[in-house]
């Protein structure tokens, strides 16, 4: 984004709207061709990453947003510890958000990453001190994530820190917040307890995990491990049937071939027959996968 660009708060600013519990959107599966290569980014430019999306000339990200709405996506990572460490102030990252949402996509804005952060929770704190106030204030972050693959990184206690201190006023400046963890883990477990014992901490603190597949699951496994996740979110083996927002905890299955189709061993339409896995998966008591970071082809 231009360093000459200035942020707009207020009246005249564009505010995104309260985000659905449905995400649909695809971090690393859309190709655009004779894009410029962006540091970072597939040996293949025309991949798009969304949390690169502001390495992108303002032309090239135009016809990014075309691809992504033809697509059907809506929903749109990003990650302020990849952006901040390619040079980004907090004003210009704000202003990516704000450009997202007057294109007419959700902002899903990851805050913190092994690759940019401290492993410790005032060092973490202190990187999104200087964001967060501003994005809270632009009305631009419908759904936000604590971080990056916090099970690799951190310990139960220090992921269990960050949620507690970010969740609440996150959740009361409307956001729907969640946690994202290593390849097939769907709670972290402090030494002798449960994944239930980690889901009851977080009623009314997350909307529920963007989830990450483990790359030697195929498909009916895959499906196999999500019913698993399906049946607890909805309430069974000890875990709180209500999120604390009137609904079970949310099953988003955000990562699941983004890592072969940047090494351009995955096509995007098999990406996307990977999004349709993912959701055709049958509920459970009527908890469903609420949608795909994956793209899917209907």
């Amino acid at each position: 984004m231009s360093n000459a660009a200035t942020l707009v708060f207020g009246a005249g600013a564009v505010r995104a709207p309260i985000a659905p519990r449905e995400y649909r959107g695809n971090m690393c599966g859309i190709r655009v061709p004779d894009l410029e290569p962006v540091p970072g980014g597939a040996s293949d430019p025309s991949l798009v990453l969304s949390w690169f999306i502001d390495r992108y000339s303002p032309e090239s990200r135009q016809r990014i947003y075309t691809a992504w709405h033809l697509a059907g996506c809506v929903d749109v990572l990003v990650s302020w510890p990849d952006s901040r460490g390619f040079g980004q102030s907090p004003q210009q990252f704000v202003q990516t958000c704000q450009e997202l949402v007057m294109a007419g996509f959700l902002p899903c804005v990851f805050l913190c990453s092994k690759d940019y952060d401290p492993a410790d929770v005032p060092g973490i704190l202190a990187n999104i001190a200087p964001v967060l106030p501003l994005l809270i204030q632009a009305g631009v972050i419908p759904r936000i994530c604590i971080g990056w693959e916090l099970s690799i990184w951190l310990s139960p206690t220090q992921v269990q820190q960050l949620i507690d201190a970010l969740a609440p006023p996150l959740v009361a400046a409307g956001s729907k917040v969640y946690v994202h963890f290593q390849e097939g883990y769907f709670a972290f477990q402090v030494d002798g307890g449960t994944t239930a014992d980690f889901w009851r901490l977080q009623v009314g603190k997350l909307t529920g995990i963007l989830h990450q597949r483990d790359l030697n699951w195929n498909k009916p496994m895959y499906q196999a491990r999500i019913v698993d996740c399906l049946q607890r979110f909805a309430g069974g083996f000890n875990f709180p049937p209500d999120s604390g927002f009137g609904h079970p905890f949310d099953f988003i299955a955000l990562e699941i071939t983004a890592m072969t189709q940047f090494d351009g061993e995955t096509s995007e339409a098999e990406g996307n027959s990977w999004g349709d896995c993912a959701l055709t998966t049958p509920p459970v008591n009527g908890v469903r996968v609420m949608g795909s970071g994956n793209g899917e082809t209907s």
